[in-house]
């Protein structure tokens, strides 16, 4: 056995080899039983950003998975044949000009497919003790979209079984639709994203049903379901958005009008910061971890990975408290300690 200190600027990584029983991976299963997501965690300051790779017309039945969990989502194959770029901005409700339709909005994100196809503005403002009020969204040179009344999309909290619903309703005069939106954080477990490696997630299933008007008659109804990744610090890692029909989507469907997967982001309010000073100690087949107490931190998180060559570091848990131990395993292991925001 030997254990070293690693300087990583501006990480400190400690290493184990070679020693005892292998039950790293209950112990990290066992934390994500745990795994919360506050709406506070999403990115809201201009200058945050996400880099996403986006296929259309592709069948996700294979990725999406069961409900329940702890599962793991594997998400990091490499961009494929035919994907595009996009990119989320977070910018200032002014940008691009259209915010006095949005006068109680925040924040908007900006959508734009690489290198300079503006799709659209979504604007929000998040509300403690609340969650995200999402206020509607602007389409250059289509519609201006106003949410009535503007509904709180994701909550407060979420966590594994939250479940959370809203109607909505829009006008383009002499047409309107009444969405009405039902969501559940059905699954959980360790998403692992394209360049980034693995992060504990929520996964929610949501169901729009969508009713048409013209001049107030009724037209049709259209449904469609998603399922997104709740990961902090992003707003959806991972965004599986099915074809829209005039029938249910089943829970597990074949053809998805998007799959958008997150491999690049910067929150600034949200990006989790190193510890210092982690130290490490081994004692009747036991790995304890320790490093000192951070101000402000609401939870830390521990990762490991086989090698420092490797990029997909796992996530094993997240201790309220500046220390956490595991069983030693019989491989190398190498570990880091993040403050969360």
């Amino acid at each position: 056995m030997n254990v070293s200190l690693l300087p990583a600027d501006p990480l400190v990584i400690v290493r184990i080899t070679g020693y005892g029983l292998c039950l790293c991976c209950l112990v990290g299963l066992s934390a994500q039983a745990q795994i919360t997501f506050t709406a506070n965690k999403l990115p809201a300051v201009v200058g945050d950003y996400a880099d996403e790779y986006v296929s259309t017309d592709t069948d996700p039945s294979a990725i999406i998975g069961p409900t329940g969990g702890p599962q793991a989502w594997d998400f990091s194959y490499a961009l494929q044949s035919g994907d595009i770029i996009r990119r989320m901005d977070i910018v200032s409700p002014t940008n691009g000009g259209y915010q006095a339709s949005f006068p109680q909005a925040t924040y908007a994100e900006r959508y734009t497919d690489v290198p300079d196809n503006v799709l659209e503005w979504d604007y929000y403002n998040i509300v403690t003790n609340a969650g995200r009020h999402y206020f509607g969204s602007y389409v250059p040179n289509t519609v201006t979209n106003v949410f009535s009344p503007p509904p709180i999309d994701i909550p407060a909290v979420v966590g594994f079984g939250t479940n959370w619903s809203y109607t909505m309703t829009t006008t383009a005069a002499p047409y309107s639709e009444q969405d009405t939106v039902s969501a559940t954080a059905d699954a959980f477990g360790t998403a692992i994203l394209p360049k980034l490696g693995s992060f504990q997630a929520l996964r929610v299933n949501q169901l729009t049903t969508t009713l048409a008007f013209y001049n107030g008659q009724y037209l049709y109804t259209i449904y469609m379901r998603e399922y997104y990744w709740l990961v902090p610090g992003f707003d959806k890692a991972v965004h599986i958005v099915s074809q829209a029909d005039y029938t249910p989507i089943p829970a597990i469907f074949t053809s998805a009008h998007e799959i958008r997967r997150v491999f690049a982001t910067y929150a600034v309010s949200n990006t989790p910061r190193p510890v210092a000073g982690l130290r490490i100690k081994l004692q009747q087949g036991q790995a304890t971890l320790n490093w000192p107490a951070a101000t402000n931190a609401s939870a830390y998180q521990v990762q490991a990975v086989g090698g420092l060559a490797k990029t997909n570091w796992q996530v094993l848990a997240s201790p309220a408290t500046n220390s956490w131990s595991e069983s030693t395993t019989t491989t190398q292991r190498f570990y880091r300690v993040f403050i969360e925001p």
